[in-house]
């Protein structure tokens, strides 16, 4: 059965807190929160291999699962697109997308006469990214772009397997444009893991729970992290474009309802998308 132990010693990977940071273990993971942020990390899934050996076995990422996937995000990747090209008018435009799996979305940006390239680990996804004729690299340091060249970073529910997200944060900033965007697509599970914590501490240590999550970031934390990293003017809204199950979106409608009810106190939501710029300008956030 999971536990929650007294206050831990580690410390918070977004805020840095340590004197409130609370112990989730279980026989089979150890994981913490931060009663400040109200994020929540985990040993990489990974820990017994690297990070690309992994992603290349997990069957999450094999063709078939993600074209599945594709079919349920496919809205969203025509609503990513409108947007960009709202933001960004003129050209050439340059597009990275940070998790690019298959290269769905880079394939409807490239059909609109942007320049696209896709940071892929896993091995799985190269070789149709190749056929599709797709340029990838396995991280920006090994792509073939500049500093300061790129226009949008878009990333669609990656931001979590990141080991260290506030660096590879900042590392991205590092090539985006002094106008640059960036768009985040998260599940923000913080609050509800803070929650679940203090009346169910099985479930937040089940692995069901956690997939191969190694942070769940709540709004507090993804502002945090964003801000450390250098970005500003951060807006959330509610992800649209998304076919999800009627379960899942009933969850989500209540969650909505009862962070609003309780003004925001929990921080109770699932998924947000967030979008920032990497100037340092006045910095604000909206919910929708």
């Amino acid at each position: 059965m999971g536990t929650e132990s007294k206050v831990s010693k580690m410390k918070c990977p977004v805020c840095d807190e340590v004197e409130h940071v609370k112990i989730l273990s279980s026989e089979s993971m150890d994981a913490w929160r931060c009663e400040q942020c109200y994020h929540a990390w985990r040993t990489a899934p990974w820990k017994e291999s690297s990070a690309e050996e992994y992603m290349g076995k997990a069957a999450w990422t094999r063709l078939e699962y993600m074209q599945l996937h594709d079919s349920i995000k496919m809205a969203a990747f025509k609503l990513t697109l409108q947007w960009a090209n709202e933001m960004k008018s003129r050209v050439p435009r340059l597009m990275v997308d940070f998790g690019c799996s298959y290269g769905s979305l880079m394939q409807i940006f490239k059909e609109d006469d942007w320049d696209v390239m896709g940071i892929e680990i896993s091995s799985s996804a190269h070789q149709i990214l190749d056929q599709r004729g797709l340029p990838w690299a396995t991280c920006l340091d090994k792509s073939s772009l500049a500093k300061r060249s790129v226009d949008i970073v878009v990333m669609f529910d990656s931001i979590y397997y990141l080991p260290e997200p506030v660096s590879t944060l900042k590392q991205i900033q590092s090539y985006l444009k002094p106008d640059g965007l960036i768009l985040v697509r998260t599940p923000t599970r913080g609050g509800l893991t803070r929650l679940l914590s203090k009346v169910y501490p099985k479930k937040i240590t089940s692995s069901s729970f956690w997939g191969s999550f190694v942070h769940q970031f709540s709004r507090k934390s993804t502002r945090i992290v964003l801000n450390k990293a250098g970005f500003t003017n951060i807006k959330f809204s509610k992800e649209k474009g998304f076919r999800h199950h009627l379960k899942q979106q009933l969850l989500h409608s209540l969650l909505h309802a009862i962070d609003c009810i309780t003004l925001r106190k929990f921080d109770l939501t699932t998924s947000w998308i967030v979008t920032a710029q990497a100037t340092k300008t006045t910095d604000s956030i909206s919910s929708e």
